[in-house]
């Protein structure tokens, strides 16, 4: 080894030694961490331990003298690391000296002296909140205010160097959020929430930065933020009906309400408004006006044009944007359809439904997934969701359960172009067995041949996709068989059947099972002789019936003769060289006895009936005929209806009428009257009254001989749109006391009615004439005027 090298190790041990020797004789004091005060109570403070071990320590708070205040020494002591001193009453904004001492047997270690306001290290008492409201026009801030107490050391000027929390929850949260505020003063705007939102909230503050501690949290305030307009559109969707002869479309508007979140409030109306292609704002609006906040649907009329259509949804803070949907021309070939559908049931109550994008994805913008419950006995809600184009898939999981089956459809959207075509499937979330048997009939028995058909049944009652029947037929004299028909067959044949009788029923099937037994059916096969017996007997049996019945027709040839003997010739009678006057000046008459036993007939107008079931009310024809001098009054009626302002004559013959000697029908005469609105009487009245009752009537004096005879009924201008009726004789029966009248039975004149050709009693009384006497009387020698149909608007 080197002299030089020897020189180097020498001094190098003799420097470690002098180290180890100083630090023995030199230990660690005691550090101090911090403090914390608290105004007018105490100051707790935390330390290290030294190097040396301690049996306790000393505390040691010095008041540093400041004005009238002297020097003041407050102490602890503890055999831990923290300890707390009482300060009295001492303010925290002056000057205090604190240092640890730690005590070792003989020897006390002193830690270093550390001299700064109170204040630094001081808590602030909690604070209380006041009151927490929304701010109008600012629905994401609500202002916050806040009293202090004596022991709240900041002025009004120092808030600025307060550091402040506050910690709100909203009532549907599951954790709290703490976030730094700005706190200028004992009302503070804090803008942290999402509008229309309820909060529970609460404040605290320190002093002078990260040196200070936090103050304890202040007493919780509810707040609720104000209204804004929704920040999104809704989710608007269409269906169209076909249009119909006059090119309108019948389209239906759905909508799913806005979340929340994006309503920004209770949503007061929607407004709905739709326009053709070049702008042309519709004015019919359907149902789709004066929309509630709990309308989701509305329909209205479009043209077969190309026309969209714009939905709003509107809080008290203002509109949403508009929806907008495209509804393409008719007449144009719907857009391309997803490749493929699939739906996979996850559970009883979701399905899977997965399709692919369409061949040509020029212009796609999404996808609307369509499902309801296929029903037939009550309808279902149509259930949908709007998706972007990168959705492939969706999880249904709104209206499901088992055992019901659904249709659904998925289809592309092409924006402003519309939707494309759908593609459907059924499914069910999970397979029963059917409710009920098959309903099955006998549609044809020919031979040994039994043709058989059945109804697939109520899809209620289904509970699942049908995979096959089940017939079963037995006999007393063969055992039962069953055949298995598919489930898409509804009909089979049951061929080379021994004679016999039959049970004949069947079952329906699913993945499930199998269901009950369906209603059953008795089948009768017989043999060739039970058919032979049938051709012979049965005419034997028909034979005497038929020709008893013609021997009943010969005999009505006796009855009509033995009836209508004391029947006169018409040629003989006063109305044979009666002529009608057709002038307006003559006026006829209606001579009623006293003591009649005679009702009056009812006169009627009757339209063409092909028009009954297409209008609900027929021609209101006026009978501007000398008919008006009958009658005083524009309405009359007779029997069941009202009477009014009748001739005396008329009034004392109604009081006498013997109900029993002839059934009689109303009387009902118009004479055009401006004061008074035309009766409205339906068509079906009329013409059942006019077909169904026999008509009396009695005397009717004529006008005097020599006067123009009408040339008959006189078409008006409305003459298409009503049919008059043919003269056709009806023989008229003249009650005993009117052959008894004081006119003598040769010098009296004859009635008669011209009824429609085609009445039924037209028939009736030409084969049982009721009456001895014939005439034949024009009641109607005046032009009728009919006007044209009136709706109903009932």
């Amino acid at each position: 080894m080197e002299p030089n090298s020897a020189v180097v190790w020498t001094l190098l041990l003799g420097t470690g030694l002098s180290l180890v020797t100083s630090s023995e004789v030199s230990p660690q004091p005691p550090q101090l961490i911090g403090c914390v005060f608290m105004a007018r109570s105490n100051v707790t403070c935390h330390w290290e331990p030294g190097d040396t071990p301690a049996t306790h320590y000393t505390l040691q708070v010095q008041r540093k003298p400041s004005g009238s205040m002297t020097l003041k020494t407050f102490t602890c002591t503890t055999s831990g690391s923290n300890c707390t001193a009482e300060i009295g009453r001492s303010t925290v904004r002056i000057d205090f000296c604190i240092t640890v001492i730690a005590h070792s047997g003989n020897s006390n270690i002193t830690s270093k002296r550390r001299c700064q306001p109170g204040r630094v290290e001081a808590i602030l008492p909690a604070v209380v909140l006041k009151s927490v409201e929304p701010v109008h026009g600012s629905p994401e801030c609500l202002n916050v205010s806040w009293s202090r107490d004596h022991l709240f050391f900041v002025s009004h000027n120092e808030m600025k160097d307060l550091n402040s929390q506050i910690e709100f929850k909203a009532l549907n949260w599951s954790t709290l959020q703490v976030r730094n505020v700005t706190v200028t003063g004992y009302s503070t705007l804090v803008c942290l929430f999402t509008p229309d939102t309820s909060y529970t909230m609460r404040l605290r503050n320190r002093y002078l930065g990260l040196a200070s501690p936090w103050s304890q949290w202040s007493n919780a305030l509810q707040g609720r933020t104000s209204e804004a307009a929704p920040s999104a559109a809704p989710a608007l969707w269409r269906q169209v009906r076909r249009a119909d002869r006059f090119g309108w479309r019948l389209v239906s508007l759905l909508w799913k309400p806005l979340p929340h979140f994006l309503a920004n409030g209770r949503v007061v109306h929607y407004d709905v408004t739709c326009q053709t292609e070049k702008a042309l704002v519709l004015s019919n609006r359907g149902s789709c006006q004066d929309l509630l906040d709990v309308n989701t649907s509305c329909s209205l009329y479009l043209p077969s044009e190309r026309c969209s259509c714009a939905l709003t949804a509107s809080t008290s803070a203002g509109p949403s944007p508009p929806a907008r949907i495209w509804i393409p021309v008719s007449s144009e070939p719907e857009l391309p359809a997803p490749s493929h559908i699939a739906a996979s049931p996850l559970d009883d109550f979701s399905v899977e439904v997965q399709w692919t994008w369409p061949q040509n994805r020029s212009g796609l913008t999404g996808f609307a997934v369509e499902w309801f419950a296929v029903r037939e006995e009550h309808s279902s809600v149509l259930h949908w969701e709007k998706l972007n184009s990168s959705c492939t898939k969706l999880l249904i999981s709104e209206g499901l359960k088992p055992m019901e089956r659904y249709t659904v459809s998925v289809r592309a959207l092409y924006g402003e172009q519309g939707a494309g075509e759908q593609r459907t499937l059924h499914i069910y979330t999970r397979q029963g067995v059917p409710s009920a048997g098959p309903y099955v009939k006998v549609q044809q028995i020919s031979g040994s041949s039994v043709e058989l058909v059945w109804s697939p049944l109520p899809v209620e009652l289904l509970n699942g996709l049908i995979c096959s029947y089940t017939l079963y037929y037995s006999s007393k004299n063969q055992p039962a068989t069953s055949i298995i028909i598919p489930g898409s067959i509804h009909r089979h044949t049951l061929e080379n059947m021994p004679p016999g009788i039959y049970d004949i029923f069947m079952r329906a099937s699913t993945v499930a099972g199998t269901g009950p037994v369906g209603s059953l059916a008795n089948v009768n096969i017989g043999s060739e002789d039970v058919s032979i017996v049938l051709y012979v007997v049965v005419p034997l049996i028909f034979t005497p019936l038929v020709m008893m019945l013609l021997a009943c027709l010969t005999q009505s040839k006796i009855v009509k003769q033995k009836w209508g003997q004391g029947v006169p010739d018409p040629s003989n009678s006063t109305l044979s060289r009666w002529t009608p006057d057709t002038s307006l000046e003559t006026k006829q008459q209606l001579v009623v006895e006293e003591k009649s036993d005679v009702k009056y007939s009812e006169v009627f107008l009757l339209d063409k009936l092909q028009d009954v079931e297409q209008h609900a009310y027929p021609l209101v024809c006026n009978v501007q005929s000398d008919l008006s001098s009958l009658f005083s009054s524009p309405h009359v009626k007779i029997g069941n209806a009202f009477t009014k302002n009748l001739p005396e004559a008329i009034q004392s013959s109604i009081d006498d009428l013997d109900a029993t000697s002839c059934i009689y029908s109303n009387v009902l005469h118009w004479v055009p009257d401006n004061n008074l609105p035309s009766p409205l009487l339906p068509l079906s009245d009329l013409y059942v009254m006019s077909q169904t009752r026999p008509v009396c009537i009695h005397d009717i004096q004529l006008p005097a001989e020599g006067a123009s005879e009408s040339s008959g009924y006189q078409h008006s201008e409305h003459q298409e749109n009503c049919s008059f009726l043919k003269r056709l004789p009806i023989q008229i029966s003249l009650s005993d006391s009117s052959r008894a009248s004081h006119q003598t039975e040769d010098d009296k004149p004859n009635a008669a009615l011209f009824l429609n050709e085609d009445d039924p009693l037209n028939s009736f009384w030409k084969l049982f004439p009721p009456v001895p006497q014939l005439g034949l009387v024009d009641l109607f020698p005046s032009p009728v005027q009919c006007g044209p149909y009136i709706p109903s608007h009932t």
